[in-house]
């Protein structure tokens, strides 16, 4: 009898647990596990790439955004504008993203993004700027 009653609290605790998961999420949301990034090249006057820079990135709001690696590991000068650990920042109306780095000596790059989520804020998304930069 004690086995009968055991099998039903847990057929009831997992219903309980389906629902309440569907509540907060869309049925029709599925996020894969795909890393996603806005990235920008920063390079000097002669289109070099330019590594170990100090980095600002700042929404419209003022909140400052931190990108988990503010450099790509795997190409000089790349540097990271936004990825998906900041995608709770987003909605599917363009944010507006400014993005300055500078060098040592105190030479800037700076430029201005929209970017955006998709409707279950999964995956962030470059709605407009560009691809490269120049440290001047």
């Amino acid at each position: 009898m004690i086995y009968e009653n055991e099998k039903k609290f847990l057929l009831i605790a997992a219903v309980l647990l389906i629902v309440s998961c569907n509540e907060n999420k869309s049925p029709d949301c599925f996020c894969t596990e795909e890393f996603r990034q806005i990235t920008v090249l920063v390079v000097d006057f002669l289109d070099n790439p330019v590594d170990s820079l100090d980095v600002d990135i700042v929404d419209e709001s003022g909140r400052m955004i931190v990108p988990l690696k503010k450099q790509v590991e795997y190409r000089s000068g790349l540097y990271c504008v936004i990825d998906y650990s900041n995608v709770h920042y987003l909605t599917i109306t363009p944010t507006l993203i400014y993005y300055s780095a500078t060098n040592s000596i105190g030479r800037l790059a700076y430029t201005f993004f929209l970017v955006k989520t998709d409707d279950c804020q999964c995956h962030v998304y470059k709605a407009a700027g560009v691809e490269k930069i120049v440290l001047k």
